[in-house]
C-alpha cells in the first residue's frame, strides 16, 4: 500500500458489522470512520471532508445505501462507493445493477466480507 493513509467511511446500521469492518480494514493500514445509518453517513462524509472510499449497507433506516448513493452522486461524482447486503427478505438479482446505475463503484454480499472486502479494497485504491 502507499504510503499515504486512506480513509473509508463505513456506514452500517449493524454495530457488529461497522465493528468486523473497522477491524479488518485497520489491520491493512487504512483510517476508518463509521456511521449507523445513512443519514448519519452523509453528514459524517461531508464534514470529515477527506472520505477516500464509502462502504455502505444497502438496507438501513432513514436513508438506504442507494439514497446515499444518490445524494453523494450529485455534488461529488468522483466518490468511490462498495454497497454491501445480506439480502434480508430480498433478492440478491437486482440489486448489483441498481446499485451500479446509481453510481456505486462495487457491490458484494455480507458473506464475502471477510474473503474480499480487504482485496477490492486494494484493487479500488491501486
Amino acid at each position: 500500500m502507499n504510503e499515504e493513509q486512506k480513509n473509508i467511511l463505513v456506514i452500517d446500521d449493524s454495530a457488529s458489522i461497522r465493528s468486523f469492518i473497522r477491524m479488518i480494514l485497520e489491520e491493512s493500514n487504512y483510517k476508518v470512520y463509521e456511521a449507523c445509518n445513512g443519514e448519519e453517513g452523509i453528514d459524517v462524509f461531508k464534514k470529515s471532508g477527506n472520505i477516500d472510499l464509502i462502504i455502505t449497507d444497502i438496507y438501513m433506516p432513514k436513508k438506504t445505501g442507494i439514497e446515499v448513493i444518490m445524494e453523494l452522486e450529485k455534488e461529488y461524482k468522483d466518490t468511490k462507493i462498495i454497497v454491501l447486503s445480506d439480502g434480508g427478505k430480498y433478492n440478491f438479482s437486482n440489486e448489483s445493477g441498481i446499485c451500479e446505475a446509481f453510481g456505486a463503484t462495487y457491490f458484494i454480499k455480507k458473506d464475502l466480507i471477510k474473503e474480499r472486502l480487504v482485496e477490492l479494497v486494494n484493487e479500488i485504491f491501486s
